[in-house]
């Protein structure tokens, strides 16, 4: 399978890169300034056997969403799997919110997934099979403090996913989100431990989910062709 992870040069996107590259599939490592750490990411995943190159973009940019790809096609002539995991975040309280912080979030972690889910489609349906999994956020089910930017744009991702679902079944085009859970990466280092703590607190299990398992269960998940339409929450915190 041949997979196109977005923002996999670190956190998430880096977790779900390697799981797929365990796993013995492609991988076309995007990310957006920091090519160091893609450049990791992709020798890593040939360490284990599987081939791995990179491309940056800002997906963000419909063109070079569009670019990206149409980089992973040419690469290796199809994509099989979209991982829509390119985000930021730029927290503010609501009345303090200003306009590049409300457009930053919503043009890479909604508008990017968009771009890239609509370019791959295209691709997917012309070959009649496809997988999209869109990488979401709890707080897009039940919003939170300083984040209505994040929260928007990811509740705005499950609308998407569902929506896309319908359009793209008829062509054997499967659309998925996963929610994550809270994670230690890049995104929140800013984050108080104290608020961090209180985060663990709500999980039922009285612990975050596991990156690694997380990993595991997005190629599982990538690989079930009579699922869609589906948004799966990978945590113990109950909505």
């Amino acid at each position: 399978m041949n997979v196109l992870i977005t923002g996999a040069g670190r956190g998430i996107g880096r977790t779900l890169a390697l799981a797929f590259g365990r796993s013995g599939h492609r991988v076309m490592v995007n990310y957006k300034s920091d090519r160091s750490k893609a450049e990791t990411v992709v020798q890593e995943i040939k360490a284990s056997g599987p081939e791995a190159d990179l491309f940056c973009a800002d997906v963000g940019d419909p063109g070079q969403a569009r670019s990206l790809v149409q980089k992973t096609v040419e690469r290796w002539g199809s994509l099989d799997c979209l991982i829509n995991n390119a985000g930021i975040a730029r927290d503010s309280p609501l009345l303090k919110m200003t306009e590049p912080e409300w457009r930053e979030v919503l043009d890479v972690n909604l508008h990017g997934a968009f771009w890239c889910l609509q370019a791959a489609a295209r691709e997917m349906v012309r070959r009649k099979k496809g997988a999209v999994i869109n990488v979401g956020s709890l707080l897009g089910m039940r919003g939170g403090y300083g984040c209505a930017n994040y929260a928007a744009a990811k509740a705005g991702l499950i609308g998407l996913t569902k929506s896309a679902a319908r359009e793209l079944g008829r062509f054997n085009v499967r659309v998925n989100a996963v929610l994550p859970g809270f994670h230690r990466t890049d995104i929140n280092a800013d984050l108080p431990g104290s608020q961090a703590e209180a985060v663990r607190r709500e999980h039922v299990l009285g612990r975050f989910s596991d990156l690694h398992e997380l990993g595991d269960f997005v190629v599982f998940l990538a690989g079930q062709t009579s699922v869609s339409g589906q948004v799966f929450p990978f945590e113990s915190r109950i909505v």
